[in-house]
């Protein structure tokens, strides 16, 4: 059993209905700026240590990439980091954005 949980794109928008829930966006920044789901954060590897730094390590930290690959390394790095509960996006952004246009920005 994996430190992190492997979500589809409905459990992730359950999450996000939660105050404190984290949502961030690990694809390339040119990706980011064309479109990411509503909230995000982009989060490359210059922002990691601010974003550790900012982040609740205890609130739900919900992590997409492309196609929910890469997601999972970084879930790993954050559980890692002693952060409690960490989700990787099955299907990435390019499934959530088939499935729910209505809350991606462009």
């Amino acid at each position: 059993m994996t430190p992190f949980q492997r979500i589809d794109v409905e459990h992730a928008m359950q999450l996000l209905e939660r105050d404190d829930c984290q949502l961030v966006d690990i694809r390339d920044e040119q990706s980011y700026r064309q479109g990411h789901i509503r909230g995000a954060k982009h989060l490359d590897g210059t922002a990691v240590e601010d974003f550790l730094r900012d982040a609740n390590p205890e609130a739900p930290l919900v992590i997409y990439c492309y196609h929910g690959n890469s997601s999972q390394q970084a879930a790993m790095f954050f559980h890692e980091r002693d952060f409690s509960e960490v989700y990787s996006v099955d299907g990435g952004y390019e499934l959530w954005q088939q499935q729910h246009p209505d809350i991606t920005r462009r």
